[in-house]
Parts: C-alpha cells; sequence; structure tokens
C-alpha cells in the first residue's frame, strides 16, 4: 500500500502534463486502458518508424507516403500535452482525438517521452495517481537497449504501480499492461549502479535517441527519471548544469559528483520508500535540479557560480 501523500503528489500536474482547458475533454476519453493507448498511439508516428520507411526498413504504406518535406520531429517544438492535443486538432480540423486518421500527414511525429506525458495526462486528468518514468527498453530493438519512456500508474484495486508503455505501436511493446513488470524495463537507477560497478556485461549496448552510447547516456537517463518523478519531464537536450557540455566524458565530472548520484540512484531504486528524502533532495540540491539546454546555456554560464554546480 503506498501512502496517500505519495498519491496525492502523483495526481498533480507539472508544466508538462498540465492539462489545462483539456482537462473535461480528457476525463471523456475511454476508461480503458487499452482503448486509451490505442486512441494515443493513433495520433502519431515515431521517427524512427519514419525513417526506417525512408530506409526501405518498413513497407508500412501510410509511412511511405508522409512528405518527404514533413520530415521533422516535433519533439522541439510540443513539449507538453495541451501542445500535443492542440497542434492535432488544427491538422484535422476537429476538436477531437480519432482513431480514423488515415492520413499521415495529419499525425505528429514525435517519441516515446512526449507519448508518455500525454498519456500520464489523460490518466491525471481522470484522477488516476501516475508517474513518468525513464529507463531502458530491451525490447524494442535486437542489437541495444535504448533509452526509452514508459508511465506508471496506480491501480488502487491490485495497490501497486503498473507499468505502461505507452507507445505500444513499436516493435515488440504490445505486451499486456498487467503482465509489464518490472523485469522487462532496465531502471535508469539500476542501469546506473550496475554501469558504475563494472556490473553490465556489454554497456556499449546502452545507447539514447541519438545513438549516443557510454557512461554519459546512464547519467542523462538517471537525471531525467529523477526530474520526472517531480513533474518535471525534461526533454532530451535539456540536462543539469553539472552535466551540460560534458557530452560523452562523464568524467569530466568531480568524483564527489558521481558519488551523490551514486547516493542519490539507491534512493531511486525504492521510490515510494525513500519518497521524503527524494522529495527533500529535489527542494534542496540546487545542483541536481537546476538545468541548462541551448537556449539557457549561456546565461546559465555567465551567471551561475559554477563552483555550485561542478
Amino acid at each position: 500500500m503506498v501512502d496517500n501523500k505519495i498519491l496525492n503528489h502523483y495526481l498533480q500536474v507539472g508544466m508538462y502534463t498540465n492539462y489545462g482547458p483539456y482537462k473535461e475533454y480528457f476525463k471523456s476519453l475511454p476508461d480503458d486502458l487499452y482503448e486509451l493507448r490505442d486512441l494515443i498511439n493513433n495520433q502519431h508516428i515515431h521517427k524512427m518508424s519514419l525513417y526506417r520507411s525512408f530506409k526501405g526498413e518498413n513497407n508500412n504504406k501510410n509511412n511511405l507516403r508522409y512528405k518527404w518535406t514533413n520530415y521533422r520531429c516535433y519533439d522541439d517544438v510540443l513539449l507538453t500535452a495541451p501542445a500535443m492535443t492542440a497542434e492535432l486538432f488544427r491538422r484535422n480540423g476537429k476538436d477531437e482525438l480519432t482513431t480514423d486518421i488515415t492520413d499521415p500527414n495529419k499525425k505528429l511525429v514525435i517519441t516515446c517521452r512526449y507519448v508518455s506525458v500525454w498519456f500520464a495526462s489523460v490518466l491525471k486528468a481522470k484522477g488516476i495517481p501516475c508517474r513518468c518514468r525513464s529507463g531502458f527498453a530491451p525490447y524494442l530493438y535486437n542489437d541495444k537497449i535504448v533509452d526509452h519512456w514508459i508511465v506508471q500508474y496506480y491501480d488502487k484495486n491490485f495497490n501497486k504501480w503498473i507499468n505502461v508503455d505507452a507507445q505500444a505501436n513499436l516493435k515488440h511493446a504490445d505486451f499486456n499492461i498487467r503482465n509489464f513488470d518490472d523485469s522487462k524495463f532496465v531502471w535508469a537507477a539500476d542501469a546506473w549502479l550496475k554501469m558504475r560497478k563494472n556490473q553490465l556485461e556489454n554497456k556499449e549496448l546502452y545507447v539514447n535517441g541519438t545513438r549516443h552510447f557510454g557512461d554519459m547516456t546512464f547519467a542523462w537517463s538517471l537525471m531525467m527519471d529523477f526530474h520526472a518523478l517531480f513533474h518535471d519531464e525534461i526533454n532530451y537536450v535539456t540536462t543539469p548544469v553539472f552535466l551540460y557540455d560534458k557530452y560523452d566524458d562523464l568524467y569530466k565530472i568531480k568524483k564527489s559528483s558521481l558519488e551523490e548520484l551514486d547516493r542519490l540512484a539507491k534512493l531511486m531504486q525504492n521510490v515510494d520508500e525513500n519518497f521524503d528524502e527524494l522529495k527533500e533532495i529535489w527542494e534542496n540540491n540546487k545542483k541536481l535540479r537546476s538545468v541548462a539546454s541551448e537556449l539557457n546555456a549561456v546565461f546559465l554560464h555567465l551567471e551561475l557560480d559554477k563552483k555550485d554546480f561542478s
């Protein structure tokens, strides 16, 4: 049984999952999670599915009909659930999500973080506690373990968190929701600690969406997961200041910072049990919470005391 304080926390929205003017509309969407997941998945094309179609690796005619001039991933624009919803309404000329979008040009090109944020926003509007999680999926490709986002919602009938891969249209991801147990997903905290202890058989298999690999991949995933636990589902180009511009060289970071991430990961291995301590870190640790991106990096480097972010 999870404490009500924690469940109430995961009923709240952040700036990305905030349903805003769409709360009542989201509440009207299907309550059945399979139906809801299929509805949301029909609204988008994953950028890698689109890429494979152009490379001749995917015979999906709908993808092949997608105009080359529209080959753009909207991850950098449609950061929030309302933004994705509004853009779909604009494209389709009606204020509802439908399962009969046959023209791929009417769909959004987005990735797992965005689908998870959208799915979580709908669940929160329905009064269902949920949280986005960042980690690694070993089931999407045969030759790599790629960073991936899923959603956990709290099922009061079973008194447990249920894992949902909201992006069910990806290959191998369409498994039974209630059978998606923790063993099918590599949690960011577990991956980080195993990497640090040299316990991964082949850590080069772990890559992020841009096909980078190396120890920094684990740090990025850990930080995205930590931020998501506190309603800050940062996107792929946003990273804590102390990691910014380190690129693939994790060991430019001070040893004390690495050890700090070790301690954080150990707490994140059991979020509910350690929730109060994690919340205290979130509220008081400026280094772990302050983030940078291309748009604000210059400001951060000029204005902040960098010794606090090493």
